[in-house]
């Protein structure tokens, strides 16, 4: 990459790989941070269901704003501009994640969790920077620049778990607290912010401004509804994030109670699912599509990921947790990947955007119902949870299969240049 390329693509990349880093930066340390009665900040005679209450709200607020704010920046960065709602989400990051640190020094759960919630309205970044990166792009670099974009989302996967668990442990250094990674990132936005103020200008001009519509996601699910195929699609893709919602949430505090786990080995072992994500992406998917469909190719994915899931609450081993992680990381992202592909592949060449902003909505939805589903512990406990989010993957992947099948007889009876079921509905 030249180091123009690099004065104008590296704020973008650095926005995508921030807004990777934080979504999974929270779930190693929110077990603790709510949790573990001697480091919580609530108080140590807080009684198990109303932390609980408190770990599902830190969960699921994220993704509820996020809802709404991903489709709400989006469509200000259109009429107002990318850079000037850029730099609003990434500095909007920053004071959220130096909220969150606020929240556990001083200590206050309200504050914490505001916090969050501003961190997932401000989630919208990662897609405004992604189209940025495409308006930058000729159809000479396009598809390098989309690899970048990748490896950017790529590392922050893998390296906001670690940091969120390592940097938590005192034991590793004594300055170290749960505070230190929410200061960090707040720190690493706050330079990307700055980076993007003296680098970045948009490269297209902002459309004619109209009236913001805040409730544009509501609109986008009702409408959803009468589409047969991207309703039946939303369904299917609803049940698989409710399934690795649950794992991802409930695997740490089965590993924090069962085996004493502190954050940074928390923070570890969702590294490790992240390399999973990154190597599926990379490498599984891309071996799959030269011999098969990608209906296929999601349910294989959402098959192996519930088997491993429900073999991960049956067998609640450590060694068996790691491989079992490996597996559901990998087809997880296997599924995931492909599942985007099916709703695009769903409607016509104009309904792109829509479709794709449907399974978004439907993902954000699917993690808010998950964080409150945490309130269900004291009665199914952690293996039991994991067991439900396991069905949940093979419900989607009986409900894929059903799909393919009509699908194919669809397009046996009608000509293989016939659109898939629903695609005029």
């Amino acid at each position: 990459m030249s180091s123009l390329n690099l004065k104008r693509l590296g704020p973008c990349l650095f926005a995508i790989a921030i807004d990777a880093m934080g979504f999974g930066l929270v779930y190693p340390m929110m077990s603790v941070i709510f949790g573990d009665p001697h480091t919580s900040l609530l108080a140590p005679d807080t009684s198990t269901t109303l932390r609980n209450f408190y770990l599902g709200l830190g969960y699921g607020v994220y993704p509820l704003c996020m809802f709404f704010g991903s489709s709400l920046m989006g469509e200000l960065s259109d009429g107002y501009g990318r850079r000037k709602i850029l730099l609003l989400c990434v500095f909007g990051l920053s004071l959220s994640y130096f909220l969150m640190a606020l929240g556990v020094l001083w200590p206050s759960v309200g504050l914490l969790l505001f916090g969050r919630g501003l961190s997932g309205l401000m989630a919208g970044c990662q897609g405004i920077a992604q189209a940025a990166i495409t308006d930058m792009s000729t159809p000479e670099n396009k598809a390098l620049n989309m690899s970048f974009m990748s490896l950017a989302f790529s590392v922050g996967v893998i390296v906001g778990p670690v940091l969120g668990g390592v940097a938590s442990d005192q034991r590793i250094a004594p300055i170290f607290g749960h505070e230190t990674p929410f200061l960090l990132v707040g720190a690493l936005a706050l330079a990307c912010g700055v980076w993007m103020w003296v680098s970045y200008r948009n490269t297209v001009t902002p459309s004619e401004m109209h009236r913001v519509d805040v409730l544009l996601p509501l609109r986008v699910m009702h409408e959803a509804v009468r589409h047969k195929a991207v309703a039946y699609l939303s369904v299917v893709f609803f049940l698989m994030q409710i399934g690795y919602g649950l794992y991802l949430q409930t695997i740490m505090m089965l590993l924090q109670t069962r085996f004493h786990y502190g954050s940074a080995q928390l923070g570890l072992f969702s590294g490790a699912i992240g390399v999973c994500f990154v190597f599926g992406l990379l490498c599984v998917v891309r071996l799959m599509l030269r011999v098969w469909s990608v209906i296929d190719i999601a349910k294989t994915g959402l098959l192996v990921a519930g088997i491993a899931q429900v073999l991960s609450s049956l067998l609640p081993y450590e060694a068996a947790l790691w491989a079992l992680a490996a597996l559901v990381g990998c087809f997880d992202m296997v599924a995931y990947t492909t599942m985007y592909t099916a709703f695009s592949d769903a409607v016509t060449e104009d309904r792109q955007g829509w479709a794709l902003g449907v399974a978004g909505s439907v993902m954000a939805v699917a993690w808010v119902v998950t964080g409150f589903l945490t309130n269900l512990l004291p009665v199914l406990g952690e293996t039991g949870l994991l067991l439900v989010g396991g069905i949940g993957f093979l419900l989607s992947f009986l409900m894929m299969r059903a799909y393919g099948r009509k699908r194919r007889m669809t397009l046996d009876n009608a000509g293989a240049d016939s659109p898939a079921p629903g695609v005029t509905g």
